[in-house]
């Protein structure tokens, strides 16, 4: 890539360039538009799109869904006057945008989010074009060979936009050579990476502080007029949208105190190896490059690494997620640094080729087509290609617990029936695809004041829902809770039985992501399970098939 902000490399032959770059565009297209509306949405991708739902009834983020429900995920910690106030409103707006355009469906749902993942590409494509025509090769291939950013690019969540955001942050950055509209071009990506994630944001703008301390300032430092430029928009609009949209006013707020500083130190180094195992990059490759920047002197390289590490640090120090009880990192909040992971692997692939085109590509063949730099013979998953592994995917997509629950909701269960969901995550993908049934026992008894004063079905334990849906282990707590209710007058039986894996295997972090059926699982526990009120009992039961 760039060996420096102020003296790039020449431009590589035009109709090479643009060659290499269209068919990368071309392919990555279909990667990340087939089948993308065939997988029903799941929990956190149904939160944004019934925000969506939300923001088109009323043009904000409320939380007030048709036939009386409610998005209360996780006893309303995010939400504040019916609204959410705790999560950056820039995916729900993208969502209801297309909803508006397109009609409300998983599709439409995912459209923009993958459209940014082809602006992202060019972008990212046009950046490497600047080194020539081989790193553009290499790159290339980086890109369409990694599974994890298609995967986040598919999803109707923050990821796709965080991402594009930082990219364009991060280009503007490097090409700035003076001038208001540059500073002011910044700061607008700036704010809109804001809305997309606050974390991501603040990662990335310790990032900039630090290379601009260490190196920047010493090229083209700001002068007082264009700190004002810079920071001034940002300062007030990411203000205004704060004073909206800011989890620190919210139940949310205090989410993330429950880690200790050791905890969090040893959250930054999950974060290291779960990257690894996530194949957002190798590490060895990442070690590489440190090695090649303070060895050969590649400043950029030098420079690429620190950002890296400061980014994942800033990330571990700040990060809602409750270390205890865990034992993987939450990647997804990471998801912006693949593309400068994949930079520093293409500039050691370069750097090791010296000048031999056939063994720059060969080496990124081997690096970005399989996962034996990541350390795949010692993975759970084994060494594999999951690019290879993610097309076969595309070709015979997974059966998923969603699709069919919710076809059997819309099939069975009378318009405004309540039903309680467990897990009750799951309740969102269900509200979303069978939105015509009430969702109940989504807030804990006593009740938060604010809501005292909704129908009892909202609470938990108050008044017995018509219909229980268990998802595989979750069936054991709800039978334990049916038995030992101590209610003669209500009775609930086994209706149906859908036999389909439980689990929703299609989330974008690889290692909870599968590629292939899980078709040997016991459909006595791990299947999902309907159970119907009836007065009195009755010996129903029966299996879907």
């Amino acid at each position: 890539m760039d060996t420096s902000p102020a003296t790039p490399t020449p431009d590589a032959p035009r109709w090479a360039t643009q060659t290499i770059v269209l068919a990368t565009l071309a392919v990555m297209a279909l990667l990340l538009l087939t089948r993308l509306g065939h997988y029903a949405l799941w929990d956190d991708e149904a939160g944004t799109a019934l925000e969506a739902k939300g923001i088109l009834r009323t043009g904000d983020t409320s939380i007030v869904m048709d036939h009386g429900n409610y998005v209360f995920y996780l006893n309303a910690m995010l939400v504040r006057n019916f609204h959410d106030r705790s999560t950056p409103p820039l995916a729900s707006y993208l969502a209801a945008l297309s909803f508006a355009l397109f009609g409300e469906s998983a599709w439409s749902a995912r459209l923009p989010f993958a459209l940014l993942g082809l602006a992202t590409a060019w972008l990212l494509l046009r950046w490497a074009a600047r080194a020539g025509v081989v790193p553009l090769a290499v790159f290339a291939l980086a890109l369409l060979g990694n599974v994890s950013l298609l995967l986040y690019f598919r999803q109707c969540r923050y990821y796709g936009p965080a991402i594009f955001f930082s990219a364009a942050v991060a280009w503007v950055y490097w090409r700035w050579r003076g001038g208001t509209r540059g500073l002011l071009a910044l700061a607008g990506l700036s704010v809109l990476l804001f809305l997309s994630n606050y974390l991501n944001y603040l990662a990335l703008y310790a990032c900039l502080a630090m290379d601009y301390c260490r190196w920047r300032r010493h090229e083209r430092p700001l002068r007082a007029r264009d700190w004002f430029t810079l920071l001034g928009p940002q300062v007030l609009l990411n203000g205004a949208a704060a004073c909206v949209w800011n989890p620190l006013l919210t139940g949310f707020g205090a989410h993330e105190a429950g880690n200790t500083l050791a905890q969090r130190l040893l959250l930054c180094w999950w974060n290291w190896r779960d990257l690894n195992r996530c194949e957002y990059f190798a590490l060895p490759l990442i070690l590489m490059a440190l090695a090649l920047g303070l060895a050969r002197d590649h400043l950029w390289l030098r420079r690429g690494v620190v950002a890296l590490a400061v980014y994942l640090a800033v990330l571990a120090l700040f990060s809602p997620q409750i270390v205890a009880g865990t034992t993987d990192a939450d990647v997804r909040y990471l998801a912006p640094v693949i593309p400068l992971g994949l930079a520093l692997e293409t500039g050691v692939i370069c750097a090791c080729a010296q000048g031999r085109p056939r063994w720059a590509i060969l080496g990124a063949l081997v690096v970005f087509g399989c996962n034996l730099f990541n350390g795949g013979p010692w993975l759970p998953a084994g060494l594999r290609s999951t690019f290879v592994c993610y097309v076969r995917e595309l070709a015979a997509p997974l059966p998923e617990p969603y699709t069919p629950t919710a076809a059997w909701i819309n099939q069975n269960v009378p318009a405004g029936a309540s039903v309680w969901v467990v897990p009750i995550t799951n309740i969102y993908p269900l509200m979303f695809h069978a939105p015509n049934a009430l969702y109940a026992w989504q807030l804990r008894w006593p009740p938060d004041p604010a809501y005292a004063q909704l129908p009892a079905i909202q609470f938990a334990g108050r008044e017995p829902p018509d219909y229980l849906i268990a998802f595989g282990p979750f069936l054991k707590p709800m039978m334990e809770w049916v038995n030992g209710m101590n209610r003669p007058d209500v009775h609930y039986a086994l209706v149906d039985t859908l036999e389909v894996f439980w689990s929703d295997r299609y989330r974008p972090e690889l290692f909870w992501h599968a590629f292939t059926p899980t078709m040997d699982f016991d459909r006595r526990t791990e299947a999902v399970y309907v159970f119907q009120r009836v007065t009195p009992p009755i010996a129903v039961g029966k299996s879907s098939g």
